[in-house]
């Protein structure tokens, strides 16, 4: 058995790219430029690092998003019970074009990023961003982008399911348009995480 093994290299420099880490998101020493490393190779990606907007004493981490721009069309849907109060409350819908946020760092506990990924896809909040990750640490990405789209997907059929009444039938089109990696800034004490915006 022989095995070849290929130095990563930039995306935009070709110079060779080290990680000790498995993070998908690799900063070239030589030229600062940042590529993905997926399927053995790299290719360039946009990314964005948000401001803090609350401060604390904590330790700062800027924490890897996955935002999945999408349009979302719901042909036809079956609802037994509820479709009143679907109505009446005025239940937020996650149809149309909107942006999925999906946690991609392995170091958040799965109760934190279940509850930023969906308050975050709710939500559709605004953000400032920055040039550079300051006054904190920068988390390891460990989700490539095929497992953000599908957990893009996921988000959605949960949401509809868990909504006022029971959901019998949805026929609809899940269509991923652009995504794109959004550093989103948490603070982090022993036992706890929370997002700084």
């Amino acid at each position: 058995m022989s095995i070849v093994l290929q130095p990563l290299k930039c995306s935009s420099c070709a110079a060779p790219l080290k990680s000790k880490e498995r993070d998908r998101m690799l900063i070239c020493e030589h030229c600062g430029s940042t590529s993905l490393f997926a399927d053995g190779k790299t290719s360039p990606v946009e990314f964005a690092i948000v401001k803090p907007t609350v401060e604390e004493k904590d330790s700062l981490w800027y924490v890897p998003f996955w935002v999945v721009n999408t349009d979302v069309i719901v042909h036809h849907e079956r609802i037994s019970g509820g479709g009143i109060s679907r109505a009446v409350t005025g239940q937020k819908q996650m149809r149309g074009v909107r942006d999925f946020y999906i946690c991609a760092a392995d170091e958040i506990p799965e109760e934190y990023a279940r509850v930023w990924n969906m308050e975050l896809t709710i939500n559709q909040p605004e953000f400032t961003t920055i040039p550079e990750f300051k006054n904190g640490g920068r988390m390891v990405m460990t989700m490539d982008k095929e497992t953000a789209k599908n957990n893009a997907e996921f988000i959605f059929l949960r949401y509809e399911a868990e909504i006022p009444g029971t959901l019998l039938e949805l026929d609809y089109d899940f269509i991923v348009k652009s995504t794109k990696v959004l550093y989103l800034p948490a603070y982090k004490t022993t036992n706890n995480y929370q997002l700084g915006i």
